[in-house]
C-alpha cells in the first residue's frame, strides 16, 4: 500500500492503542494482582464479570466516540479527511481490543499459559494470513482493516467460552470492583502516558509531516521495537510469579526472579540490538520498498531505547508489586511530558530521526528514575561481568555481519544464523551463563 497506507494502517493501531486500555480502568491488572491468588472460584465468577462488563460499556462509548469524531481526527492526524471512512470502520476495535486486553489478563494472571499462548498465536496469525489474503486480493487498507476485525471477533468468543468453561459468570456488581480502584485508577495516568512515551510521537510526525513519513517511521520503529519479542515471554509469568512468592512471603524468591529474567532479558536483547543496527538498511528494504531505506538510523536509535525501556520495566513491576502505583503514575507522567517536548523540538528539526532521539533520551531518563525508587523497596542483583561479556561477543558478531553484508531475504536469514552461532559461541567460551541458571529458566517456564 506504500508508505502513505501504511501510515493511515499505523495511526488507526496507534489509536485502539491509547483508547482500548484506558476503557479497562486498569482492572486488567486487578485480574493478575487481586484475582489470581482467590481461592473462592464463585467470588471470582462475580468479580470478573463485574470487570468485564464495565470494560465493555465503556468501550462501548469510546468506539461510538471515535465513530462521532471520525472526521476532525482524519484531518488532525490521519493526513486529511480521505482516512475518515477508514477510522469509521475500524471505530470498533476499540471495543473488541479492550476485551482482549481483560481476557488476556485473566490467562495470565492464573498462569493458564496454554490458552494465552493459543489466543496470541492465532490472533497474530490469524491476522496476518487474512490481511495477506485480502490486501493481496485488491482490497486495500478496508481489507486489512476487516481482517483485524473478523479475527478479533472470532478470539473474543473463544476466549470468553474458556472463561465460562472455568467459572461461573455471574451477574455483574459494580460495588465488587470498588476495592479495586484505588489500586488500578492511578494506572490509568500511566496508560495514558505509556502511550504518549511509545506512540504518541506517531502524532506528532503526522501533524508536522504527515501520513507518508508516519508509515516510514512505524516501519522503521517496528523493526527497532523487536526487542520486545524477548520481552514478552518473561512478562507473561514474571509478574504472577513475583505475587505468588511475595504472598507466601518468599522475598528472596522475588529477587531471583527479577535478577534471573533480567539476565535472559539481556542475553538475547543485547546481540539484536546490534544485529538490526547493522541490518537495518537491508532489512527495510527488503520487507518495505526503497523508500523506506531512508530511515535505517531510526531502527538502531529505537532499538537501544526499547532495551533500556523493557530494562526499566523489572523496576516498575516492583513498584507495583509494593502497591506504590502513584510513583510509577508520576513517573511515567513526568517521562511522557519529557518525550512530548522533545518530540515538538526535534521532529520539526531533524525529522524522524528526531522523533527516535527523543524516544532514546527519553527512556534513559525513565530507567534512571525507576531504578531508584524501586531500589528503595525492593533491591536485586544485576550482573554487570554478564552484560560485558555479551556486549564483547555482540560485537564481535557484528563484525562478522558487516563484513557479509547481506542483502535479500535468504541472506539475511543465513547471515542470523551465522551471528547467533558467533554470539552464542563467544558467549559459551566466556562462560556467561551458569547451569544453575539455566535448570531455574527450565522449571520457570515450564510452570
Amino acid at each position: 500500500m506504500g508508505a502513505e497506507g501504511y501510515g493511515i494502517w499505523s495511526q488507526i493501531l496507534v489509536t485502539v492503542s491509547l483508547l482500548a486500555p484506558l476503557c479497562t480502568l486498569g482492572l486488567d491488572y486487578a485480574t493478575t494482582r487481586f484475582l489470581a491468588p482467590e481461592k473462592d472460584k464463585e467470588k471470582v465468577g462475580k468479580h470478573f464479570s463485574s470487570i468485564l462488563v464495565t470494560t465493555s460499556l465503556i468501550a462501548l462509548a469510546a468506539s461510538v466516540l471515535v465513530l462521532i469524531l471520525s472526521k476532525p481526527l482524519a484531518t488532525a492526524v490521519f493526513g486529511g479527511a480521505d482516512a475518515t471512512f477508514y477510522i469509521q470502520i475500524s471505530a470498533l476495535l476499540v471495543f473488541l481490543a479492550a476485551i482482549d486486553q481483560i481476557m488476556i489478563n485473566y490467562f495470565v494472571g492464573f498462569q493458564q499459559m496454554k490458552r494465552y499462548a493459543t489466543l496470541e498465536i492465532s490472533q497474530t496469525v490469524g491476522e496476518v494470513a487474512l490481511i495477506c489474503y485480502l490486501v493481496l486480493s485488491g482490497f486495500g487498507l478496508l481489507g486489512a482493516i476487516a481482517s483485524a476485525l473478523i479475527v478479533r471477533v472470532l478470539i473474543s468468543v473463544i476466549g470468553f467460552l474458556w472463561i465460562k468453561s472455568d467459572v461461573r459468570i455471574s451477574k455483574p456488581s459494580f460495588s465488587a470492583i470498588k476495592p479495586y480502584l484505588p489500586f488500578t485508577l492511578p494506572l490509568l495516568p500511566t496508560i495514558l502516558c505509556y502511550w504518549l512515551i511509545n506512540l504518541g510521537d506517531r502524532y506528532v510526525i503526522g501533524y508536522f509531516m504527515g501520513a507518508n513519513a508516519v508509515g516510514i517511521y512505524s516501519a522503521a520503529y517496528g523493526l527497532g521495537a523487536l526487542l520486545a519479542f524477548f520481552y514478552v515471554p518473561l512478562a507473561s509469568v514474571l509478574f504472577p510469579a513475583m505475587v505468588k512468592s511475595y504472598e507466601n512471603n518468599k522475598v528472596p524468591e522475588v529477587k531471583t526472579y527479577l535478577s534471573y529474567s533480567l539476565k535472559f532479558f539481556l542475553l538475547l536483547a543485547i546481540p539484536s540490538f546490534f544485529g538490526l543496527s547493522i541490518l537495518s538498511k537491508s532489512l527495510l528494504v527488503t520487507l518495505a520498498t526503497s523508500e523506506f531505506a531512508e530511515a535505517y538510523m531510526v531502527v538502531s536509535i529505537v532499538a537501544l531505547a526499547t532495551l533500556l525501556f523493557y530494562c526499566s520495566s523489572f523496576n516498575t513491576y516492583v513498584l507495583n508489586l509494593f502497591k506504590e502505583t502513584k510513583k510509577v503514575g508520576i513517573v511515567f507522567g513526568a517521562s511522557a511530558l519529557i518525550n512530548v517536548v522533545l518530540n515538538i523540538i526535534l521532529v520539526p528539526l531533524m525529522g524522524i530521526v528526531g522523533a527516535a532521539v527523543a524516544t532514546l533520551v527519553t527512556f534513559m531518563v525513565h530507567l534512571f528514575v525507576l531504578s531508584k525508587l524501586s531500589s528503595k523497596r525492593l533491591s536485586y542483583d544485576i550482573d554487570f561481568k554478564f552484560i560485558g561479556k555479551s556486549i564483547a561477543a555482540s560485537i564481535l558478531m557484528a563484525f562478522a555481519v558487516w563484513k557479509l553484508n547481506p542483502y535479500g531475504a535468504v541472506n539475511i536469514l543465513v547471515s542470523i544464523a551465522i551471528a547467533a552461532a558467533i554470539y552464542f559461541g563467544v558467549l559459551i567460551l566466556l562462560r556467561g551463563f551458569t547451569r544453575e541458571e539455566f535448570r531455574f529458566f527450565e522449571g520457570f517456564f515450564k510452570t
